[in-house]
């Protein structure tokens, strides 16, 4: 009898270190809509990092996960971190310019428009998709939260032929 107690509590330790490790390290995310596009597409199954939103530390390039209210409700947005707390962004016809330098994005889709040029305000990011003449992003929302950020996206399981790390 206390063999098979002991069998089972060790069943039950696996399995509950299993959902931890998932939950905190590899979540599945369904991607919906074009605006990370060519990075990422519509339909495509990614796995997001939650323990890196617990830390706090984002950094340029990071592609995150946040929701969004809107009249419609509540979404999952992914995006791309372009700038973060303290720093200078403008948008020129040049491109993204950060700090005074422009960015290269070779990730990008599309021209980049907008009207910004302002100063990334304290525990707030400045996000963009990839996909520029479609994305909905801080151009038109604002920064986002440091709070509101849910984390960052790391590896793409699904299409298989696109299975591996994100950039």
């Amino acid at each position: 009898m206390n063999k098979h107690l002991q069998e089972w509590g060790n069943a039950i330790l696996r399995a509950a270190i299993i959902i931890i490790i998932l939950f905190f390290f590899c979540w599945p995310m369904r991607l919906m809509g074009s605006s990370m596009e060519p990075t990422m597409g519509d339909g495509e199954i990614v796995l997001m990092n939650r323990f890196a939103a617990m830390q706090g530390h984002y950094e340029k390039g990071d592609i995150v996960m946040f929701h969004y209210f809107d009249a419609e409700g509540d979404k999952t947005v992914v995006k791309r971190i372009i700038a973060t707390e303290g720093d200078s962004i403008r948008i020129l016809e040049e491109g993204v310019e950060v700090n005074g330098e422009i960015v290269e994005e070779p990730y990008t889709d599309g021209r980049t428009d907008g009207l910004v040029d302002m100063t990334v305000p304290k525990d707030t990011v400045f996000v963009m998709g990839d996909n520029r003449e479609t994305s909905f992003d801080s151009r038109n929302m604002g920064a986002i939260p440091c709070d509101d950020l849910k984390g960052k996206v790391f590896f793409r399981i699904y299409p298989f032929g696109e299975f591996g790390k994100v950039k």
